[in-house]
């Protein structure tokens, strides 16, 4: 961190300000309280906090759980918004480019849905409209009815080419995943680049990117692992991302392991070993669960040809989101306040929208609390 004499004024009090929204978020008691409540009760009780608003100008369009659904999507997508405009400078740039990770998932969600015919307002209720591509461009690109028509009304974005150079036809099996490989690639490398340019901030930012991308290398390697037909180290190389603390070499050699002992070994030289060994210390409440038995937990699955149980990738998140937010301590002046704050609003949203779809399937509490990240 740069001597505090060179920390500009409206960086520190934007930094303060975001740490501060981080305390207005929902605590744990509060979603304990609102799994006791029935839907109607729940959109009077958010009608009470910062949802208000929306709940009231979208109450004459929908209902019950998809009304909640629909309030705290745009109440998310007006949180990324106002973080971008009161941040200044550095923090600003780093915010945006952090926040253009949703002009992929919202263009990948509408080329699905197209190809799937899947009906347009299903689609829309899927869209975060946080990065470069607005509202307005998302509304044109849901108005279209062929692949072909998105892919040429998105010339202007800036990862055009790999849609360009990736893109065939809707109907080719397996191209969506290789089209969103590739712009995630492109995502973190340009996430990456600008640490090379001395960006205040930038070193902070890549320290956390580094650890997202181990995680997220892992994950996809054990999903590639889980997959019908073996893949060869070219399809490796092709979906892990660069710029991560773990080698894609190492990756590649892990996926080619069959024994429990070389893989376990392998496996203990990561800086994964310790995340998931907490996340499971916590998931289970035993103190005791060690790093070894992380890599056997995770052995098990790999030799089972399985996927992650979704209740470990939650806590993994949990831990990854509590990473974050101790690197935003040890760095207060930094974008990572910032980011800390917007990835806990964008679980808080992700939270409420999974109690509302839970309750409106009739699903126990106990097993709606399956999916919430805190």
């Amino acid at each position: 961190m740069p001597p505090k004499g060179l920390i500009s004024p409206s960086c520190i009090y934007a930094c303060t300000r975001f740490r501060v929204r981080r305390t207005t978020l929902l605590p744990r008691d509060e979603y304990l309280r609102i799994m006791r409540m029935s839907i109607p009760e729940v959109v009077a009780h958010l009608g009470q906090r910062e949802y208000g608003q929306e709940l009231m100008d979208l109450a004459h369009d929908f209902a019950g759980a998809q009304l909640i659904e629909e309030a705290v999507n745009r109440n998310l997508a007006q949180s990324f918004q106002h973080a971008i405009a009161i941040a200044p400078g550095d923090l600003q740039t780093l915010t945006g480019e952090y926040l253009n990770r949703w002009d992929i998932a919202n263009i990948m969600a509408i080329l699905r849905g197209t190809v799937h015919d899947i009906p347009r307002q299903q689609i829309r209720d899927l869209l975060i409209p946080a990065g470069e591509v607005d509202s307005a461009l998302l509304d044109r690109l849901l108005g279209f009815t062929t692949c072909n028509e998105v892919v040429e009304a998105l010339q202007g974005w800036r990862l055009y080419p790999v849609l360009a150079e990736y893109y065939r036809t809707c109907g080719e099996q397996g191209i969506f995943a290789r089209i969103e490989n590739e712009l995630y690639r492109q995502y973190y490398a340009g996430l990456l680049n600008p640490g090379t340019f001395g960006c205040s901030g930038c070193q902070e930012l890549i320290a956390y990117l580094r650890f997202e991308i181990d995680i997220t290398n892992m994950r996809n390697l054990i999903r590639l692992h889980c997959a019908e037909e073996a893949c060869d180290l070219t399809v490796i190389d092709q979906t892990m991302i660069p710029g991560g603390r773990i080698p894609i070499a190492f990756f590649q050699r892990l996926y080619g392991i069959e024994t429990e002992g070389e893989f376990v070994n392998a496996f203990l030289q990561t800086d994964i070993v310790p995340v998931l060994a907490q996340a499971m210390r916590e998931l289970r409440q035993d103190p005791g669960f060690s790093s070894v038995d992380a890599a056997e937990l995770v052995w098990q699955r790999w030799h089972q040809h399985r996927r992650p149980i979704h209740e470990v990738e939650i806590a993994v998140t949990r831990i990854r989101l509590h990473h974050l937010e101790s690197l935003s301590r040890r760095h207060p002046f930094s974008v990572l306040p910032v980011l800390a704050y917007l990835e806990r609003k964008k679980y808080e949203v992700f939270n409420l929208r999974a109690i509302a779809r839970g309750k409106a399937f009739d699903l126990p509490p106990e097993r709606i609390w399956q999916y919430i990240v805190l």
